[in-house]
């Protein structure tokens, strides 16, 4: 159990820039999975896995921006607050009746894309549950992380 804690705590404190040293800490957690057989050890693995996937998956769509339908999403995004006058400091409302529609869709759209995005990472980690889960069940797959 103390190196399920110590790989999920130094998942914890990895930002976006320690995407490749997170990969190498997913594998071994992947690894204690295979032997375990206690609850609480599971539900560790299972939120340093998730958590370690979020990074990865950030890192990937917020740095490497590589994703050619996010980024036609998101300059068409910025052309709208362009039009429509606001700042870099300020946002449209969700739900907000004066929030444009089309901005709206292209939201909605792009939060879509990256959803797809990041059930992918976790397929291609061979974390099938996982990515059923989290887009299959998104309310159950949070309440395992808490």
């Amino acid at each position: 159990m103390d190196e399920i804690q110590q790989l999920t705590r130094k998942i914890k404190k990895c930002t976006l820039y320690h995407y490749s040293r997170v990969s190498h800490l997913i594998g071994k957690l992947q690894n204690k999975r295979v032997t375990c057989t206690e609850k609480t050890e599971l539900d560790l693995i299972f939120y340093g896995v998730a958590r370690g996937l979020e990074i990865i998956s950030d890192y990937r769509i917020l740095k490497l921006q590589n994703d050619d339908r996010l980024n036609e999403l998101s300059n068409k995004i910025e052309k709208i607050k362009e039009r429509e006058g606001l700042q870099d400091d300020e946002y449209f409302e969700p739900g907000n009746p004066d929030t444009p529609e089309d901005f709206q869709a292209f939201n909605i759209e792009f939060d879509h894309r990256v959803d797809q995005i990041k059930s992918d990472i976790m397929r291609e980690f061979g974390e099938e549950e996982l990515s059923r889960l989290f887009s299959k069940n998104r309310k159950e797959y949070f309440q395992r992380l808490l």
